[in-house]
C-alpha cells in the first residue's frame, strides 16, 4: 500500500469524487460526517488537519482525514465534534494500522465514535457504544407502525396531547423543517450556549471556541443537494420555543444540536421538535435520522435502529495503547467495586 499526506486545498475534484465512491460501501458511510464537505471545512477552520490518502495497486481505497496535534499524537477530524470517525473505505479491506501512523508521523491516535464495522480498529477498542437512529423508509407513517412494534406505542400520542395543550395556552404551532432566517440561527446558538454553561459550566462552552463556531456556521450556509446544514424552528403563537441545528448529507440528517426553551419544559418542546423534524423529513428526501452516540431517554423512545460503535485507540509500538486499556478497565473495575463505593461515600461525607 501507498501512503500519501495531504492538505484540504490539495483535495481536487478528482479525490471528492473518488471519496464518494467509496462512502457507498457501507450504509453507515453515508453519515454527514464521512462526506467529504464536512472535512473540507473542518480543514478550512483548523491549520493542522490532514489527509491520508491511501493507495492499492495504483488505486485509492481510503482517505483518514485527521487533526494532527503534535509529533507524537493526531486525533480524529473535527475531535469531539465529530459523531462519526476512521477512514472512509471498504469495511471489507483491513487497514495496516501501524503503517498508517508511520505515515501520518505519529505513534498515537484515539478514537471514541469509531463504527464497529471497521476491524481493523475495532481490535484496539476498550469501550463499546451504539448510536441510536430512526428508520423513515417508507415515510413517516410507516416509521410510526415500526415505532408501535418495536418501542413505545403511546409516544406519538402523547405528543399530539401536549401539541393541543401548548396551542391552547400559548398559541397556535408552526414547525419549519429548514428556517432560513439569520435570526433564527442567532437564537439558537444563543439559547445552546446557555444550556452548556448553565448544565456543565462556562468552559464547555464548545460555542465559544472560535475554529467551532467557524465549522458550525460554515456547516449552516451549505445548501447543496448532496451536504447541507439544516436549522429547524418550533413556535407557539409568535415564540420560538425550540429548534435543532443539524446537517445532511443525502437521505440522512444527522440530529446534532437540539435546543428548547426551559420555560415551556412542561409540554415537552423537545420531543415535540424531533417528532415534527421526523414527520417533515420526507419534504428533504430524508429516510434516516441519526441521533448520535448516547443512551438518553428521548433517544431511547424515538429509535427504531442503531449503529454499533466503540473507542479505543491505535498506537506503535501497541504497548501504549494496550497499556491504556488496561489502566482504563482497571479504573471502571475499581469504581464499580466496594472499594469504589467506599471512596465515593467518603468524599460526599467531606
Amino acid at each position: 500500500m501507498k501512503f500519501s499526506q495531504i492538505n484540504w486545498q490539495d483535495v481536487d475534484v478528482a479525490l471528492q469524487n473518488k471519496w464518494q465512491q467509496l462512502r457507498n460501501s457501507s450504509a453507515i458511510f453515508q453519515s454527514p460526517y464521512y462526506d467529504p464537505m464536512y472535512s473540507l471545512i473542518v480543514g478550512q477552520a483548523r491549520s493542522d488537519t490532514r489527509f491520508l490518502v491511501i493507495e492499492d495497486a495504483g488505486e485509492v481505497i481510503a482517505f483518514l482525514p485527521y487533526q494532527r496535534e503534535n509529533s507524537f499524537a493526531a486525533e480524529v477530524i473535527g475531535g469531539g465534534l465529530t459523531d462519526y470517525q476512521g477512514p472512509i473505505c471498504s469495511p471489507q479491506i483491513v487497514l495496516p494500522t501501524t503503517e498508517m501512523l508511520r505515515a501520518m508521523n505519529v505513534c498515537y491516535m484515539g478514537f471514541n465514535h469509531m463504527p464497529l464495522v471497521r476491524q481493523d480498529f475495532a481490535g484496539f477498542a476498550w469501550e463499546h457504544s451504539r448510536s441510536l437512529t430512526l428508520n423513515l423508509d417508507g415515510g413517516f407513517a410507516a416509521y410510526a407502525q415500526r415505532l408501535q412494534e418495536k418501542r413505545d406505542a403511546s409516544l406519538l400520542k402523547k405528543i399530539e396531547t401536549s401539541e393541543r395543550k401548548l396551542s391552547k395556552k400559548i398559541g397556535p404551532i408552526r414547525f419549519f423543517l429548514d428556517a432560513r432566517q439569520p435570526t433564527e440561527f442567532a437564537a439558537l446558538l444563543a439559547g445552546k450556549s446557555d444550556q452548556f454553561i448553565r448544565t456543565l459550566g462556562t468552559e464547555h462552552d464548545i460555542f465559544a471556541v472560535p475554529w467551532i463556531r467557524s465549522v458550525i456556521e460554515a456547516i449552516h450556509h451549505k445548501k447543496s443537494a448532496d451536504f447541507a446544514g439544516v436549522l429547524s424552528t418550533l413556535y407557539a403563537g409568535d415564540t420560538l420555543i425550540a429548534a435543532h441545528f443539524g446537517m445532511r448529507s443525502g437521505t440522512v440528517l444527522h440530529y446534532w444540536f437540539p435546543w428548547y426553551a426551559t420555560a415551556y419544559a412542561e409540554y415537552s418542546p423537545g420531543l415535540i421538535l424531533l417528532a415534527a423534524c421526523a414527520r417533515e423529513a420526507e419534504t428533504l428526501g430524508v429516510n434516516l435520522i441519526d441521533l448520535g452516540r448516547g443512551e438518553q431517554a428521548y433517544k431511547l423512545r424515538f429509535a427504531t435502529g442503531h449503529h454499533d460503535l466503540c473507542e479505543g485507540a491505535i498506537s506503535s509500538p501497541q504497548l501504549v495503547s494496550q497499556a491504556q486499556a488496561a489502566y482504563l478497565s482497571l479504573r471502571k473495575n475499581l469504581k464499580r467495586s466496594r472499594i469504589g463505593n467506599y471512596l465515593r461515600q467518603y468524599r460526599q461525607e467531606k
